[in-house]
């Protein structure tokens, strides 16, 4: 959690460390659309507020709402701190011009984020949908790292990563205790939630499949499908944990 965007885009290393002139055109556009998704903070904040603040949801849920707040407001300085470091490294490595790159941000926040679940009558969907997508942020994280040649960008993915890596964590732990008499419930939930996962901007960015293909072709390694199996993976761990002495996991049918 100690890491400053600062000491990553120092000017000492960008001399000796960054070598921006190996993306190709394709991965340079896809750190773009990271940065887009990180960046998109006023709107994730206020709807996650919305949602946490509602005075009408029983004690139960104001109880577990003022835990998820203490972790919103460490997630929210964690994803500024990475369109931080993002923006910096675009600008100070000559790949864009900051003005240009304002200018874009300004305009792919424009559009209000909404919550893909009535927090009222599927917060527990909410919730697995909400590990499923840091957990895929970092998984992609990751895979970009591995598939880009320019070792400064590295290791700010490496940085970005491990934040959401502790993300998903959050909530997978949440789920697990929340249901740990009853896990089978559990992973036929996020099968169901697994099978219509979308990423919470795809209807915020413009052109958002062209940009989702960018990202796609610029870390080939990155396998969607991984991110339900890390999951259920935990799910399963958590089964044998509890004295369980099978689970049975349910998965999306992809017979066909």
């Amino acid at each position: 959690m100690g890491w400053s965007p600062y000491d990553l885009t120092e000017q000492a290393q960008l001399e000796t460390i960054a070598r921006p002139e190996r993306l190709s055109e394709t991965q340079l556009s896809a750190v773009k659309t990271v940065l887009f998704v990180e960046d998109h903070l006023p709107g994730y904040l206020a709807e996650y507020l919305r949602i946490m603040t509602d005075p009408d949801m029983p004690d139960d849920q104001q109880v577990m709402n003022r835990k998820v707040l203490h972790f919103t407001f460490r997630w929210v300085a964690e994803e500024d701190r990475h369109a931080h470091v993002l923006g910096m490294y675009l600008t100070k490595t000559g790949l864009i011009p900051a003005a240009e790159l304002e200018q874009e941000t300004l305009r792919e926040r424009r559009t209000a984020y909404n919550f893909p679940f009535d927090h009222r009558t599927n917060m527990v969907e909410g919730f697995i949908y909400l590990a499923l997508q840091e957990k895929a942020t970092h998984l992609y994280y990751r895979a970009l790292a591995q598939d880009i040649d320019e070792p400064l960008l590295k290791t700010v993915l490496g940085r970005m990563g491990a934040d959401e890596a502790s993300h998903g964590a959050f909530f997978y732990n949440i789920l697990i205790e929340s249901f740990k008499g009853d896990l089978d419930l559990l992973s036929r939930k996020i099968s169901a939630v697994a099978q219509e996962f979308k990423m919470p901007v795809q209807n915020n960015l413009i052109n958002y499949r062209r940009q989702l293909l960018g990202m796609m072709r610029a870390a080939p390694s990155y396998k969607h499908p991984d991110v339900f199996a890390n999951m259920m993976d935990a799910v399963e761990t958590a089964a044998k944990k509890y004295g369980r002495h099978s689970l049975e996991l349910v998965s999306p049918d992809i017979r066909e």
